[in-house]
Parts: C-alpha cells; sequence; structure tokens
C-alpha cells in the first residue's frame, strides 16, 4: 500500500526507469547531439544501408561506453576526483591556448 503511493507520486519516467539510468542517457544523448560523429553518420547513412549504420553506430557507442566506464571505474580507485578536476582544468587551458596561439590572423 505504502510502496504503491510513492510509486504514484514519482514523476512518470522515474516510474520506468531509474534515476541513474535518466542521467546516463541524458548526458550521452545532449553531449552527442550534433557532433561530428552524427554528423559524419549521417552522410554516411545518405549513401549505405541506414539498417547497417544504425546498427554499427549503436555497437560503436557501446563499445566506447563501455570502455569509457570501465576505466573510469578503475581509476577512480587510483586517482582522487580533486586530482582528475585539476588535470581536466589544466588540458583545458592548454587546449584553449594552443588553439588561441593557432589561429592564422
Amino acid at each position: 500500500g505504502d510502496n504503491d503511493l510513492k510509486k504514484q507520486q514519482r514523476p512518470f519516467l522515474t516510474q520506468f526507469f531509474s534515476p541513474i539510468f535518466l542521467k546516463a542517457f541524458s548526458i550521452t544523448f545532449f553531449g552527442e547531439w550534433g557532433d561530428k560523429s552524427q554528423i559524419a553518420t549521417i552522410g554516411l547513412a545518405a549513401d549505405e544501408d541506414p539498417f547497417g549504420v544504425v546498427l554499427g553506430g549503436i555497437i560503436a557507442q557501446a563499445l566506447c561506453t563501455t570502455a569509457a566506464v570501465l576505466g573510469g571505474k578503475s581509476l577512480a580507485s587510483q586517482i582522487s576526483e580533486k586530482m582528475v578536476a585539476l588535470s581536466s582544468g589544466v588540458l583545458f587551458l592548454v587546449f584553449g591556448l594552443h588553439s588561441f596561439l593557432s589561429v592564422e590572423s
């Protein structure tokens, strides 16, 4: 009785999908939307069998995500979150500076 009431009060999507599923889906979907690989996939689908393009894209994304999750899990046990944030910030600045300096006027 009490469990059913709690389930009815949750938002519609979270009744069917866990919060971590929704987070992972949202991050991946919006992160990939409109990127270069999606544009390349559109071009490939224009010339080739769309079913093969969809299947290849799904398998490739699944493999990349699996590698990222397993690699991230492994690194998380060896490196602190603070170090990851610091090193990614430094790399972001280095790449930004490189892009700024490499622009030809």
